[in-house]
């Protein structure tokens, strides 16, 4: 690796038969609109001060010779570069004078003067990016701005109009200013130059050039991992990467693959440390280039599926699919790969996914009516899969399975009963749900007929919202209209759906039901039981809340097992960390915490699996106790400390953490130990956590220690 200085148009741009290649890894031209500004500013000040500016590195390295053109591959720079190449285009269309512009078009082309070596389009450009960015700038070098990309992501076309601008400004700004001050100020532009020997890592330089700079994506960086080690990158981003990002699209590929790793790892990855953990399970799994992104593929083609849906799948499955986006259910993606993977490999068929969809779907819908928290959802969908089927005979009753075990839970994750169901949606605010609560009134609204558009609905309340109500609704509500006006006023007996919302307001119930007449080829089920009323009065929305409610329970369903499974083993109990004294002549297998099951064979061993699950929950908390030798409330000694002497019978918390955890204590003092951290994190003691244990007999330990 050599390092000099090097002017960008002089030494790049200017020479002939040179050709600079954006590669497949880099991430597409993206330059915004202020950074164009200040790049064209740097210029007028370089030509105005006569001087040179530096401009950033510019790492290359060489690449075969094609057509007697020597090519070279951009690692860094490559933003930069494009930048000026579209700068200069526009200064050449801006130019007046017809010599002036054909001097600055030349900087664009590469020229065969005798014509011995036949230039195509391609090879006649000193610039080649990425393909997507390639087709862009071949129609804006031909002139052809009518066929470019002029929405919001056809950046070269806006970039190149935004240049044209600037220049018109400052040709305005004085008689005196000329297209050739700005062909100055670009000569002027230097940079280092950073040429790569055949024996240097670009990978490792392209990584650590670009930890110093404006942070890559996650996908960005495994683009780069995946395809800048490999001879056939071309091939395997037009056939893998491509496709992917086309189906994904560029603002969901991030959460593709913290889902994909997190549906392939032990624990949870961070944004922090997704790279890594990326290029861990690349090298554990033995991977190829190739088959690590057939993989890749595979999973976003079904992630496409989860967003979008699939007419082949049929309507029931997207309607699930559909549901549970609308609802936001997106920690479901981490079971549904599982799910899609055994349908696409024959182990289910359409009719068994759809009804395993349909119960996700509701089992979420329940969830979330009877406000049981999410904090658990992403911890138990990673395990789910594993749980229920670590025995493979439970596939040949794929749905019951699923069912069963969700049933048999005794977490707060347990299927919601219909008793409580019912409860919730009677009771409960559902307007403050306003997603959920548009959704459960289009779905009563829509049984049994043709499916009405919900966007253009708003959702009404029946009593109206207003503080101080009319003399007319507080007489119908009676002595005390207050109270009943904040029992009922969110609940779902006093809501519907409407597109006259801002036009009903705080009528009179008479002239609401005048209203709500007029939306009657609209909205016909949600009004059946009210537009016979005289009043709307407590009896009259418990009424209808005892109707509507037991129309959703006929629609979101839990069907239950044909084949019941027990998943259940016999010796082992449930306990919570509330009474210590359970743990005691007690042997553990598992421990589940914020839904997330992690077996274990030592009340030890759990001890310090917890703490590194709270700490990669949420590093600062233990982080302050190590710092401040800090121990639990009645404990007389630090628990967490940085220095190994600081706590006793020291272990490292986590590989790289620095934190050690003292250790050493009886299975009772082990159960404290989790209580009294699940307190430091405001878990709740009762609902966060459980560990799963069976007797051992009297003559064994009385104490496990670590």
């Amino acid at each position: 690796m050599r390092i000099e200085s090097g002017r960008m148009l002089n030494d790049y741009i200017q020479p002939n038969k040179k050709q600079y290649c954006i590669p497949v890894f880099q991430r597409d031209y993206a330059w915004t609109t202020e950074q164009c500004e200040k790049l064209f500013e740097d210029i007028v000040l370089a030509f105005k001060k006569d001087r040179l500016h530096f401009c950033g590195s510019f790492v290359y390295a060489p690449l075969p010779t094609k057509k007697h053109i020597d090519r070279y591959i951009i690692i860094d720079g490559q933003q930069r570069f494009t930048t000026l190449y579209i700068l200069i285009k526009a200064l050449a269309d801006s130019a007046t004078d017809e010599a002036e512009k054909a001097a600055i078009e030349k900087y664009l082309y590469n020229e065969d003067k005798f014509n011995r070596y036949g230039f195509d389009d391609k090879s006649k450009l000193k610039l080649k990016p990425v393909k997507t960015d390639n087709d862009q700038l071949q129609l804006l070098m031909t002139g052809e701005l009518d066929k470019m990309n002029k929405s919001k992501d056809g950046i070269i076309y806006h970039n190149y109009m935004l240049f044209k601008d600037l220049i018109a400004a400052f040709l305005a700004e004085d008689s005196a200013n000329s297209i050739m001050m700005i062909h100055d100020g670009i000569d002027n532009l230097i940079c280092a130059d950073i040429k790569l020997d055949h024996d240097d890592d670009a990978q490792e330089i392209f990584e650590r050039i670009n930890s110093t700079g404006i942070k890559l994506g996650l996908p960005d960086l495994i683009r780069n991992y995946v395809l800048m080690t490999d001879d056939d990158q071309e091939r395997l981003y037009e056939e893998y990467w491509l496709v992917m990002q086309e189906l994904l699209s560029k603002d969901r590929m991030e959460s593709f693959f913290l889902d994909y790793l997190n549906m392939k790892m032990d624990g949870f990855t961070k944004e922090s440390e997704a790279y890594r953990d990326f290029k861990q399970i690349y090298l554990n799994g033995q991977y190829t280039n190739e088959s690590m992104l057939a993989e890749l593929l595979h999973y976003a083609k079904q992630y496409h599926i989860f967003l979008n849906g699939d007419d082949n799948l049929g309507s029931e499955i997207n309607r699930a699919l559909d549901g549970l986006r609308r609802l936001n259910q997106t920690t479901v993606y981490l079971f549904l790969f599982h799910i899609f993977d055994d349908y696409e490999a024959r182990v289910i068929d359409k009719q068994e996914l759809g009804k395993i969809l349909k119960l996700l779907l509701n089992y979420s819908i329940r969830r979330l009516i009877c406000e049981v928290g999410s904090n658990s959802l992403r911890g138990l969908y990673k395990t789910l899969y594993g749980r229920i089927f670590s025995r493979e005979e439970n596939k040949s009753h794929y749905y019951d399975a699923i069912v069963s075990f969700m049933s048999q839970m005794t977490s707060k994750d347990a299927i919601p009963s219909d008793a409580d169901f019912v409860l919730a949606l009677k009771e409960r605010n559902l307007y403050r749900k306003n997603a959920l609560c548009k959704y459960l009134l289009a779905a009563i609204e829509n049984q049994g007929k043709e499916r009405i558009v919900t966007d253009n609905l708003t959702i009404e309340h029946i009593m109206p919202q207003n503080k101080n109500l009319s003399t007319a609704w507080q007489k119908m509500l009676g002595d005390n209209w207050e109270t009943v006006r904040d029992r009922y006023l969110h609940t779902l007996g006093n809501l519907t759906l409407t597109g006259y919302n801002s036009e009903l307001g705080d009528k009179p119930f008479a002239e609401k039901q005048e209203l709500l007449k007029a939306a009657v080829t609209h909205i016909t089920v949600l009004y059946d039981d009210v537009k016979n009323k005289t009043a709307w009065d407590a009896d009259a929305i418990e009424e209808r809340a005892q109707n509507l409610a037991g129309q959703l329970l006929r629609l979101f369903p839990i069907e239950q097992p044909v084949h019941k499974i027990e998943f259940k083993d016999p010796r082992y109990a449930i306990y919570t960390v509330a009474d210590p004294t359970n743990a005691t002549y007690k042997h553990v297998n598992y421990y589940e915490l914020l839904g997330e099951r992690v077996n274990v064979d030592s009340f030890a061993f759990m001890v310090r699996s917890v703490a590194a699950k709270l700490y990669d929950y949420d590093a600062s908390v233990i982080e302050t106790m190590a710092r401040n030798h800090e121990s639990f409330p009645t404990w007389q000694n630090p628990v967490f400390s940085f220095e190994a002497d600081g706590v006793k019978n020291p272990v490292e918390l986590k590989r790289d953490s620095g934190i050690y955890i003292s250790t050493g204590y009886s299975a009772y003092d082990c159960i404290c130990f989790i209580r009294a951290l699940l307190k430091k994190y405001n878990l709740d003691i009762e609902e966060d956590f459980a560990y799963s244990a069976r007797p051992t007999k009297q003559n064994d330990d009385k104490q496990e220690d670590s």
